[in-house]
């Protein structure tokens, strides 16, 4: 059996837990649900995403903004849950934001074990930390516990170790990894050298031009693949704002006929 099947074999034993739809809608995770019209936006993003993805051969992505709060793990977990309802897809998100994870709290859930117990060696198989979301094809690595110490953790043996087990993975599988944000300190730039390319969030309003620039020199030469204007607010009528195209009769088409 080669390394991917092996690998692989793993996650069918991966435990599910169970966040009916009213808990989703309560945590604002819509990605899941494509008749929602909230979920617009991030099936438009995994499509370009995928495409660009399709072609160019990458599997590790990282999700990164240049301050903290401009909703990159929201952003994240979003884009996870509409990947994993493509059909052939499998993602595996993975909280590499190792000082202040917080998939878990986007999600809702409490962990025994997570990825800042593999690191520190008290796990010794990573897969053992995943979690499913419901029956769907979205497989969750979190960090439950702040690591001070997180950049020389990222450098560590098990780091590297981890990385190359996700890219061993077999081809159906996307990983998708949030990254603490740029400017916070250089966790980013140092989880960058194992990926393949990065997503950058914009928080509108917050994130200056000056910002974005020094964010994509520092995370140099890495690639990015573009980025997601967070929180955008349109003026009366704009069919990208809040809204996602109610002037065009978009809403109703979402809207569920029962």
């Amino acid at each position: 059996m080669n390394e991917a099947v092996s690998i692989g074999a793993k996650f069918d034993a991966v435990p599910a837990v169970d966040l009916p739809p009213e808990r989703l809608d309560e945590r604002l995770i819509v990605g899941f649900d494509s008749y929602d019209n909230r979920s617009r936006p991030y099936n438009l993003l995994r499509t370009q995403l995928t495409k660009i993805l399709d072609r160019t051969g990458d599997r590790l992505i990282g999700l990164t903004s240049a301050t903290p709060a401009a909703g990159k793990t929201f952003t994240s977990v979003n884009l996870a849950a509409a990947l994993s309802k493509m059909e052939g897809r499998k993602v595996v998100l993975c909280d590499f934001d190792l000082r202040r994870g917080s998939i878990l709290k986007q999600f809702g859930v409490s962990v025994a074990l997570a990825l800042d117990d593999y690191l520190a060696g008290n796990e010794q198989d990573w897969t053992n930390l995943l979690f499913r979301v419901n029956n769907n094809n979205l497989f969750v690595l979190p960090t439950r516990t702040v690591l001070r110490d997180s950049s020389e953790a990222i450098g560590s043996e098990r780091f590297v170790e981890l990385v190359r087990q996700l890219r061993a993975l077999p081809d159906d599988y996307m990983v998708l990894c949030d990254l603490p944000p740029v400017f916070a300190n250089d966790d980013a730039m140092l989880c960058m050298r194992h990926l393949d390319a990065y997503v950058l969030v914009v928080d509108h309003g917050r994130t200056t031009g000056r910002q974005i620039e020094e964010s994509t020199a520092l995370l140099e030469p890495s690639r990015c693949l573009g980025t997601v204007l967070n929180r955008y607010q349109g003026g009366f009528g704009d069919d990208y704002g809040y809204g996602y195209g109610d002037t065009y009769g978009l809403k109703d088409y979402y809207a569920d006929e029962n």
